[in-house]
């Protein structure tokens, strides 16, 4: 017996109905299963970041067993999600702060090569990052990669950050160790990022300034910029440190 026509139809449609079905299923589950492990990516890498903000505070020390469980975190975080800028940039970071603490030159080298290698991969996933441009430029600077790529970090790390306090440090602190290097234009940025750090910080920007005897930088802002406050330029005493007195 012939099967009608508006069967046939009605047929099909149910069929293109469950693979539709079928197929919007494995969308689904694809996406719970990404979301899934983007979730334990971030969980590791945030409880990574709360463990280096409390390094950072006032009187702590670091314990060889701390720096590595934060670098298992970080490895479990990359393990759920390989090209996350998050704790790629963290693990960078980690790097850079092994290299400030290292005592032995080979070891300070090491890890800077590390931190290095992992900024490069951060800023591939996330190349607007101001704080991995301004940490590149202070690995290439410790290791004498004194090069185009140093000066376009320097450049990338003021323009995409120039108000964070810590990015205004870096672009200041390797300016200044380039300070020669540079063109005028190039030297403008610098001076710029000191006198925007300043506003908050003249502190931190006088004592950089007088690590590479450019005093004269920081105390020329006055003449260009209000700085609120005490008068710095007069509280640098001849050992390089800023007196409290006023």
């Amino acid at each position: 017996m012939a099967i009608a026509p508006a069967t046939r139809r009605s047929s099909a449609s149910l069929v293109a109905r469950v693979a539709c079905a079928g197929a919007l299923i494995v969308v689904l589950g694809f996406l719970a299963f990404k979301a899934g492990k983007e979730g334990l990516s971030n969980f590791y890498a945030q409880s990574a970041h709360l463990e280096i903000e409390r390094w950072s505070a006032p009187g702590q020390r670091l314990r060889g067993d701390e720096w590595v469980q934060v670098l298992q975190y970080l490895a479990q975080s990359l393990r759920f999600s390989p090209d996350s800028a998050w704790p790629l940039e963290q693990k960078a970071t980690l790097h850079l702060r092994m290299m400030r603490a290292a005592t032995d030159p080979q070891l300070a080298r090491a890890a800077a090569l590390s931190a290095n290698r992992d900024f490069h991969l951060a800023l591939i996933e996330r190349p607007t990052s101001p704080f991995a441009w301004g940490n590149l430029a202070l690995t290439k600077l410790y290791l004498e990669e004194r090069d185009d790529e140093l000066v376009r970090a320097l450049l990338r790390a003021e323009e995409l950050g120039p108000w964070e306090p810590a990015v205004q440090q870096s672009v200041v602190f390797v300016g200044l160790a380039l300070w020669n290097e540079l063109d005028a234009a190039q030297q403008a940025v610098v001076f710029r990022a000191m006198a925007r750090g300043a506003q908050r910080n003249a502190g931190a920007m006088a004592e950089i300034a007088k690590a590479f005897k450019r005093s004269e930088l920081f105390c020329a802002i006055r003449n260009n910029s209000s700085i609120k406050g005490l008068d710095v330029c007069s509280r640098i005493g001849k050992s390089g440190k800023i007196s409290t007195q006023k």
